[in-house]
């Protein structure tokens, strides 16, 4: 399994709910990203592993998402048309190999 210390190199930005005060599901919090990064949601992609907190309030705000099925979230069932992401992989290093 890929550790996330090695992902870093990849990120360009990373946002914190104890710096910013608001924390998922809080839509503000993507926002709060969104802003910072001088981006539209339309061009993000939200990559989280719970589906209530990353993935349904990312495509709220028009994200793409991609749900890593791994740890206690992978056990979620999908309910609706607002929980089916737009893509689905099982750990980071398919995220890697997703991206690079």
């Amino acid at each position: 399994m890929l550790p996330v210390s090695r992902l870093k190199k990849y990120i360009d930005l990373i946002i914190a709910s104890a710096e910013e005060g608001v924390e998922k599901p809080d839509k503000r919090i993507f926002n709060i990203a969104l802003s910072k990064a001088s981006c539209i949601p339309e061009n993000a992609v939200m990559i989280g592993d719970r589906i209530d907190n990353d993935i349904v309030p990312a495509k709220e705000l028009g994200m793409k998402t991609i749900w890593i099925k791994q740890g206690f979230g992978k056990y979620w069932n999908i309910t609706g048309e607002n929980e089916i992401p737009d893509e689905e992989i099982n750990s980071l290093s398919e995220l890697k190999e997703r991206f690079l």
